[in-house]
């Protein structure tokens, strides 16, 4: 029951720890200290530094990128002229439903997008942005197989364009936006990041 509390100790100071100073310049000796435990104590509980951090982040990050996938293929299981139909509407309430989780872990969440530089979650927006291209890639096949239009999209300007978006939802945790600002924020992002995509797809 102790090593437990003692975990569960470090963890809570870790978290403090790394949202204030980010995972490198975090000290485990410093966590220690003002838990009024020896490096020892950690490492009776955790493998390394990264291993604190991966306990912290890993389930929201693991759940957060199963809901985006899982939003994807939902998406390109309509028929295809009900995923043209939807173009607008559908990645509005996936967003939504993201920001919300986010939200809903809003530290981890901060950690991950903001804080992890030195971890193997530096790059986990690259998740996010791969997923959009691969379903771009698709979405865009099938439009042209179904003769709706076919505009010429590499996967390097569908990177980009995803890439954009990403980065500017990053920006609520960047910035500490509420709630409401967030979703206001975000929503006009997809509604801008909509327009430009059916701007393209009338060349």
């Amino acid at each position: 029951m102790e090593e437990i509390n003692t975990r569960e100790r470090f963890l809570k100071e870790g978290k403090k720890e790394f949202l204030k100073n980010g995972f490198k310049d975090t000290s485990l000796r410093q966590i220690s200290k003002k838990l009024g435990l020896t490096l020892g104590a950690f490492y009776g509980c955790f493998k390394n530094k990264e291993d604190l951090f991966d306990a912290i982040v890993f389930r929201p990050a693991e759940e957060l990128l199963d809901y985006y996938v899982t939003f994807h293929n939902n998406y390109m299981a309509l028929e295809p002229k009900n995923q043209l139909n939807s173009l607008g509407k559908v990645p509005k309430e996936g967003l939504n439903a993201m920001l919300e989780y986010m939200y809903r872990h809003y530290e981890e969440c901060k950690l991950l997008f903001c804080r992890s530089a030195g971890t193997k979650y530096e790059d986990y927006i690259e998740e996010f942005i791969s997923v959009e291209v691969d379903s771009t890639r698709r979405f865009l096949n099938l439009m042209k197989e179904n003769m709706f239009f076919s505009p010429e999209i590499d996967d390097q300007l569908s990177h980009n364009l995803a890439s954009m978006l990403f980065k500017g939802i990053i920006e609520v945790f960047e910035h500490d936006m509420s709630y409401e600002h967030a979703r206001s924020y975000v929503n006009k992002l997809q509604l801008f990041h909509t327009a430009g995509w059916m701007r393209l797809f009338e060349e």
